[in-house]
Formats: structure tokens, sequence, C-alpha cells
């Protein structure tokens, strides 16, 4: 008896261009999907922690808050431990050269992002002897060519001395590397060198960084310390730090909704495209169905050899589709890690287009399907 392989290949040996270019469009849908979901993930972060909380003005994350918060902020009872940083866009030699400078307490803040970064214990030692020592991300250091010992020139956005010049010289004292995919294209400089150079919002931090106890819930944190700051000059906004990331983001574009938007029109429209392309291929062989039935196959066999010929095509698409987005990902990844930092096709993307293959494979093919094993054979053989 003729197997679902065996009819699978033939019918869509039939007619190879049709076939060849239904499987290029799911493929073309699914690379979409797969390269623009990869591009939200990598934008938001995927190597946040949901427990670690961030601290900033309620007024907008550039306005500034005291450095004074730091100790308020650490005698509370449910916070383990807690950091500060003032961040600034700095540039490199060409105006165009971006690259992220965060000020902070080397001790307190390697260990906030501990879970992130290796930071070797004798660069954190250097860093707190030099002055204007600098920790430097691997990235950003192998592409400039730095090494320990350097003196760079950085130039700030957001740091000004008093003569108005925004140039800060650090020493390059450590290289720390990204665990995973996290960001490495920053430096790391000593708040108090920095805070002692500039003349405006000295004494002042971006945000600062708590890690709650044990036990404790992250919400309990959060409205500890923003009820701690209510109604002073400088009143907190606290969040997880994957709410904050989110925030950020939304700041410059709603990624995940233009994601969303671009995705849903790709697969609506390959989903009519190969819905109504297997109606005509159906109607195509109303006669061959007809013959099917009359020698004995069964509906099920039927409405199963359909839905298989659907499957086929959409596992043929999503193999390809996944080929070209895994291939895009891994030449885009260098080039864009300074706009998204965590470019990476995650097994929970895959599995999500995977899950996508089956509802459409299940959507456009049950209707054609369903369609042919209505019709009696006496009609189906009248066909010409």
């Amino acid at each position: 008896m003729m197997g679902h392989l065996t009819l699978i290949r033939r019918t869509m040996a039939r007619k190879p261009m049709r076939s060849a270019l239904l499987i290029a469009s799911i493929a073309i849908a699914f690379f979409i999907h797969l390269v623009l979901t990869s591009f939200e993930h990598g934008f938001l972060g995927g190597e946040v922690d949901s427990e670690r909380l961030i601290v900033t003005n309620k007024v907008g994350d550039a306005s500034p808050l005291p450095i004074s918060y730091y100790d308020k902020i650490l005698a509370l009872p449910g916070v383990a431990g807690a950091t500060y940083m003032a961040r600034s866009r700095a540039t490199y030699r060409m105006p165009t050269n971006f690259l992220g400078l965060t000020a902070a307490e080397a001790g307190s803040f390697a260990t906030f992002i501990g879970d992130q970064y290796d930071i070797p214990a004798d660069a954190l030692s250097r860093f707190g002897e030099v002055r204007n020592g600098a920790i430097a991300g691997r990235s950003i250091a192998m592409q400039e060519g730095w090494v320990l010992g350097q003196k760079i020139t950085l130039n700030t956005s957001s740091f000004f001395k008093a003569d108005g010049s925004s140039d800060f010289e650090v020493e390059i004292v450590g290289i720390l590397d990204g665990k995973k995919s996290a960001d490495t294209h920053f430096v790391m400089a000593r708040y108090d060198y920095i805070n002692s150079e500039r003349s405006t919002h000295r004494d002042t931090v971006s945000s600062f960084g708590i890690v709650p106890k044990n036990g404790v819930r992250a919400d309990d944190v959060i409205k500890a310390v923003d009820t701690l700051f209510a109604n002073s000059a400088y009143e907190t906004r606290t969040r997880t730090e994957a709410e904050f990331m989110r925030a950020f983001i939304a700041q410059f574009a709603d990624i995940a909704t233009i994601v969303r938007l671009v995705v849903g029109v790709a697969f609506v429209t390959i989903l009519m495209i190969v819905a109504n392309t297997m109606f005509f291929a159906i109607r195509e062989r109303t006669r061959e169905i007809g013959v099917l039935k009359v020698i004995g196959f069964s509906r099920r066999f039927i409405l199963c050899n359909i839905l298989a010929e659907t499957f086929a095509l959409f596992a043929l698409g999503l193999s390809l589709g996944l080929g070209f987005a895994f291939t895009a990902v891994v030449f885009l990844r260098e080039p864009l890690r300074t706009i998204v930092p965590d470019l990476v096709l995650t097994p929970p993307i895959i599995l999500q287009a995977i899950a996508l293959a089956v509802l459409l494979a299940v959507a456009t093919g049950a209707a054609p399907a369903f369609n042919a094993i209505r019709v009696p054979p006496n009609a189906a053989l009248r066909e010409r």
C-alpha cells in the first residue's frame, strides 16, 4: 500500500516550482521572526536579574540622585548589599566611536555585577590603588587594542570640568570579561576620581543598585526605598533590573511592539498564501482523491495525508529559515554588539518558532483537508 511519505513526495514534486516558492515564503517569514525576536531579546537584555533592583530619580532616569542616599539604603532591613554608579556616554578618539563609561566604587559594584562579569582580583586591587584607574570590557579593549598600563582619554557627554572640557584621562588597570553574552563594550572608572574632577552634579549618582536579602520580597524592598525618600527634594523610583531595562529601551522605541507588528504581518501573509495555494492544489487533485476513496483508502488516511503535506512544507520552510537566521545572527553579533549586546538565537526562541510552525500548519491545512474528505467519490470522479 502506498504510504504517506510516498504520496507527500510525489504531490510536492508534481508542481516543483510552486512547492519551492511556498517553502521559500515560509522560510522568509520564519527568518524574519527568528532574527527580530533575537533582536528584541538582545535589546531587552537576556542576562538581567529579576531580583536585583535599580533606584533612579522619580523625575526621570537622566536626573541625578544625591550620593548621601547610599548609606540610608544600606541601613534598610531588607537590603543585603548596594552600590552606586554615575553613567555617561563617552567617545574615544572619534566623535562617532561610542562606548559606555560607568563611574563606580569598585568593591560594591563588582559584587553587584558578579554574576554577569568576571573581574580579576589583581585588577580590582590595582583599581583601588590608581586614582584614575579604569577597568575596560573585553569587547572595547580588543576593538581599540588597549593593554594594561595604557593611558587613554575619553570624552564624556555628561561629566564636565570647571574649564568646560569633558575629557578624562584614565589608566587601564584591568580587563573584565562578560559571562555568556553580557555586554563588555564599556569602561569602569573610579567614582571618586570622576566626582572630584567634574564641576556639575558633584556628589550625585545616576542610580543605585540593590540586592535584597534572601527570603525578602523585591516588592517589599521597593516599597521601603521609595517610602523612605517620598516627599524629599529627590524622590526615587525603584524597579527590578528587568523592568529598568525595558523602560530604558522604550525611551528610544517600543521594540517589542515593532517586532510583534512586523512578525504578525509576515505570518498573516504567509497564512493566506499557503491556505489559498493548498485549496487550489487540493482542487487540482479532486479526481485523484476520489480514486483513493474508491480503491479503499479511508477518509482518515486522506485527511492525515493532506495535513502531513502541509506539515512537510512548514518543516522544510522552518529548517531553511532557522539556518539562515542562525547564520545572520552569527555574522551580525560582533558588528552590532554596541547596540544589541545580547544578540543570540536562544533555545526558547527556537521552540517558539517550532510551536508557531505547528499552529500555522494546522491552521492552513485543516480547511482544505476537511473540504477534500467531504467530496463524495462519484462527484470527485466526474472532475476533469
